[in-house]
């Protein structure tokens, strides 16, 4: 199977940018997750559940363990469900607007071999290395 990778045009990246330095605050993810996340990762998931493995079998106590494989995040984001998230969250209604026809209007092309696509719609996911694309992907 072959896997993609996207191209984000720069003016896209810059206005991403923007959008989150003023609204950055609405865009937030969970203090536990580790993944895709800035000085964050896998040794920082693994030294947190080692030591609450062994708090746990120290004293004695069954312990619970569930992984989430979160590869094919940027592929999965659906757009409806990300701004319900965000009204959820009191993000203003321009924001929303801004964002739901920033996402849902998504077109991509192939290159291959020198060779260009015809350009398609995408509807469903975020840009691989877009600015907000990490936020959205584990936004919950």
């Amino acid at each position: 199977m072959y896997r993609g990778i996207t191209l984000t045009p720069v003016i896209s990246k810059l206005i991403e940018a923007v959008l989150l330095s003023l609204y950055g605050s609405f865009l937030y993810n969970d203090h536990l997750q580790f993944g895709f996340k800035a000085n964050s990762g896998c040794n920082d998931a693994m030294l947190t559940f080692i030591e609450s493995a062994t708090y746990f079998n120290k004293r004695d106590n069954k312990l619970y363990c569930a992984l989430l494989d979160a590869s094919k995040a940027f592929d999965k984001v659906l757009i409806n469900g990300l701004i319900y998230k965000l009204i959820k969250r009191n993000v203003p209604v321009q924001l929303m607007r801004l964002l739901f026809f920033w996402f849902n209007n998504l077109h991509c092309s192939v290159v291959w071999l020198n060779m260009m696509s015809a350009s398609f719609h995408i509807s469903c996911g975020v840009r691989q290395d877009g600015v907000l694309s990490l936020i959205f992907s584990i936004c919950g």
